[in-house]
């Protein structure tokens, strides 16, 4: 981990700052035109059970304003040293990770006790949204651009996975919760993992996962996680694969409430298999992702791209950058095209300091 970056000492200030003793209960209410550091709140986008997603820009160095998403804790979770710990144990995790498909840190801070982080600004959705879209005309993912999304998951995961702390050694990244949610794909082209709230390193701030506590998505969770065993980065390998074999087939391997899904997963049920009309070098991936024995699964990340590509280079012809963000915006264009208008409309209302 670099703890020469700026933007890691000051994630390190905010978090001395916050351990010294639990914060108050924050009464802050944040609203458009407030300022968070060098960023100014320009419109809300979302609401979870634990944060606030904002739209912010500050001037870049030539003039012009550069978009950010603002991430603020929920005030009243401020208390909750539990919460702010999971807050900044994220943060600590997206500083440390640099690479095009993990979202990427702007900064990190306080604002009167509220923790708050501003990530790059991404011109897209959610691969859910974009595979909404898709079936909506009665369409499916192109077999390549099924490949290049979850192979580009890959090297994101691959490069998490295999990041070291100051003393060299791996820090035992998992992601824990890879889902079509939690992959952003944008009209430039990008692929991007996002949300590390629940990801697990041997250094994190905050306290392993209670008893009886699960993390992530069941539909996505591997056996060994469904089991309660240690886990390690094969997890997030057979998350992936749950993602494309969900692309492939419009449903997840197991289907069912979540006890239901819990106990397929233990007891070991075989998932529902693959139509026949999927290609056999595409199965094979897929099969290789999801063997419940994470001895025989696909090793790490990076093994499962190279099956992609393999797999790629026998059904498909390769996919551009470009090409893959036209593909996003002939599905996802009127609906960016409105949020851009929003984002322009709440930054004409504001005065930049």
């Amino acid at each position: 981990m670099d703890s020469e970056n700026p933007i890691s000492l000051r994630w390190a200030r905010v978090v001395e700052a916050t351990s010294r003793a639990p914060l108050p209960m924050s009464e802050v209410r944040l609203r458009a035109g407030d300022m968070l550091g060098e960023f100014t709140l320009l419109m809300k986008l979302a609401q979870g059970g634990m944060a606030t997603i904002w739209v912010a820009a500050r001037k870049s160095p030539e003039g012009r304003p550069e978009l950010v998403a603002i991430k603020t804790m929920l005030p009243h979770l401020c208390g909750d040293h539990a919460f702010v710990s999971m807050f900044l144990d994220e943060v600590g995790l997206l500083t440390a990770i640099h690479h095009p498909n993990v979202i990427e840190v702007r900064d990190v801070g306080l604002h009167y006790g509220l923790p708050y982080v501003a990530l790059e600004w991404i011109d897209g959705d959610s691969l859910g949204q974009l595979m909404t879209e898709v079936a909506s005309r009665g369409e499916s993912l192109p077999i390549n651009v099924m490949l290049r999304i979850v192979g580009e998951c890959c090297l994101g995961l691959h490069v998490a996975h295999e990041l070291r702390n100051d003393r060299g050694e791996l820090a035992g990244v998992i992601h824990r919760d890879v889902s079509p949610a939690n992959i952003v794909t944008g009209a430039m082209g990008d692929v991007k993992l996002i949300d590390f709230g629940v990801a697990t390193a041997i250094d994190r701030l905050s306290e392993q996962t209670g008893t009886g506590v699960y993390k992530g998505k069941v539909t996505y969770m591997a056996p060994e996680q469904a089991m309660r065993l240690k886990i390690d980065r094969r997890a997030d390998v057979w998350a992936a694969g749950v993602v494309l074999y969900r692309m492939v087939t419009g449903r997840t391997p197991y289907q069912g409430s979540m006890l239901e899904v819990f106990q397929q997963l233990k007891l070991g049920a075989p998932y529902t298999p693959l139509p026949r009309s999927v290609p056999k070098p595409l199965a094979d991936v897929i099969h290789s992702a999801l063997r419940r024995d994470r001895e025989q699964r696909y090793q790490t990340a990076a093994d499962f791209r190279r099956g992609i590509q393999f797999a790629a280079a026998q059904l498909c012809e390769p996919l551009t950058k470009e090409q893959f963000a036209h593909y996003v915006k002939t599905y996802m264009g009127e609906k960016l095209s409105t949020q851009r208008a929003q984002v322009l409309d709440a930054m004409s209302k504001i005065q930049f300091a």
